[in-house]
This record gives structure tokens, C-alpha cells and sequence, in this order.
């Protein structure tokens, strides 16, 4: 937990009113009301969630909000609630690693190292063993995610000539990549990369990184994520005995 962002809500988010032996865990990208009703109909007794359902301080507990709802029926049937964010966001071989692994890569630090672990810190630039193009780059990344689609943000040209006019580097021969899972744009602003991935970025975002001659590829916020939340579940079977079953939602 010492590898969080300071803005962020990880650990235990919600602790059941009484003890009791977890034997089934849901695990998801976000808790939203029909996961939790999937979690109380597989009658789980932890929820395993990648983005913390509580985020913002509150006053009080109403029916009239969906945030509220699902932290109510939650202790309501005894279900505990544990989020990593952005401690997986940061941690060795953790989701930035994951998205990056599908690339032969030469190194990889991170953009915003920790300064108390080795290898730790948010994002991950890499650098690839050998340049590739960028359509074979698209491909290997939508398999590695597994979707059909990615959004690219295409460098401009002339803008890429003069980024790269002391090497001369053949248009959309990429070498260098920034990776930052979920919403990339202020984490990967200015870093020196040929190419950013991420999962999203608003549209001016794109249009300044476009004029800075890189390209960036978009997979959408949670498809930067889902794909390492499976790896984990894999770990965790080997890790956590008592024959505890897992679910993924």
C-alpha cells in the first residue's frame, strides 16, 4: 500500500460487521450495483475491486445514490471490500508492466519512479529491442488486450520530421513507448517518447501530442486493465489455499 498515490483510496474499503472465513472472491474492474449483485448471488464474502468504489468523503449513507447503495448492501450482507489502484498502477510487473509485456523491449523504467522501491513508480517507458512499425505495433497491442479496435492519434508529419531530425528516424518507425494504464493524458504530458498508450485521453490532449510528432493509441479506460486483473486471479490461485473460489465479473 506504501506504493499508492496520495490522492487515491486503497486497502480495505469496507470491513464486514462479523467475522468470517472467505471462501468465494469476485473480482472486478469496478463495483458497480449489478457486480455487487452478482457477488451476493455467488454468495461472496470478498469483492476484489481494481478502482475503489469509495473515492470521495461523504456525510451520509442515502438510498438515492448508487455509491451509497452499494457501501449499505455491502455491510448489509457481510461482504468485504479490498482496492489496489494505483499501488498495481506502480508496483514491479504490475498493470503498466502488463500492458508493456507484449513487446520485446531492451528497458523499461518508470516515468514517475518511487523513490523507496527499485523498479516502482507510475507509468513505464520502454524501449524496444528492435524499432517497429506502428501498424505492427496496433496489431500486437489489440491481440495482447484482446479487442478489435484501437483509436490512434496520428503524429503530425512535419512535426515528427523536425522531433527527429538529428537521427533522421523513418516516419512512424517507433523505438520509444510511454504507457500509462487508464487515463493517461497528465502523466504522459511531455514525456519523450515516439509513441503513448494509454486507455484514454481528451480530445485536446490528443491534438497537443499529435503536434508534438508522436502518435498515441487509445484502448479505452478499462481495456488497460481487465487483462492484468485475470493474470492476478491466475496468481492468486496458487497463492491463497483453503480451496477459495474466484470470481471475475
Amino acid at each position: 500500500l506504501n506504493l499508492a498515490e496520495n490522492w487515491g483510496n486503497v486497502g480495505l474499503l469496507i470491513e464486514p460487521s462479523t467475522d468470517s472465513k472467505v471462501k468465494r472472491v469476485l473480482t472486478t474492474i469496478d463495483l458497480t450495483e449489478p457486480v455487487l449483485e452478482e457477488a451476493i448471488t455467488k454468495q461472496c464474502q470478498f469483492i476484489l475491486s481494481y478502482h475503489p468504489p469509495i473515492f470521495s468523503s461523504f456525510k451520509r449513507l442515502l438510498q438515492s445514490n448508487a455509491k451509497d447503495r452499494i457501501v449499505m448492501k455491502c455491510i448489509a450482507n457481510n461482504i468485504s471490500v479490498y482496492s489496489p489502484h494505483t499501488c498495481w498502477d506502480s508496483i514491479d510487473n504490475g498493470v503498466n508492466d502488463w500492458i508493456g509485456s507484449c513487446f520485446d523491449c531492451s528497458s523499461k523504467v518508470p516515468i514517475k519512479p518511487n523513490l523507496s522501491v527499485v523498479n516502482a513508480g507510475m507509468g513505464r517507458i520502454i524501449t524496444l529491442s528492435t524499432p517497429l512499425p506502428l501498424d505492427k505495433i496496433c496489431d500486437i497491442l489489440r491481440s495482447h488486450l484482446g479487442i478489435k479496435h484501437l483509436r490512434l492519434g496520428h503524429a503530425d508529419y512535419k512535426c515528427w520530421a523536425k522531433r527527429h531530425m538529428s537521427t533522421n528516424q523513418q516516419y512512424d518507425t517507433i523505438k520509444t513507448i510511454g504507457i500509462c494504464a487508464g487515463s493517461g493524458g497528465s502523466l504522459l504530458k511531455d514525456v519523450d517518447t515516439d509513441l503513448y498508450i494509454t486507455g484514454e485521453m481528451s480530445h485536446h490532449e490528443v491534438l497537443a501530442v499529435i503536434a508534438e510528432g508522436r502518435s498515441v493509441l487509445l484502448s479505452e479506460h478499462t481495456h488497460t486493465e481487465r487483462g492484468f486483473l485475470a493474470s492476478v486471479v491466475k496468481l492468486l490461485h496458487t497463492q491463497v489455499e483453503g480451496g477459495v473460489e474466484f470470481f471475475s465479473f
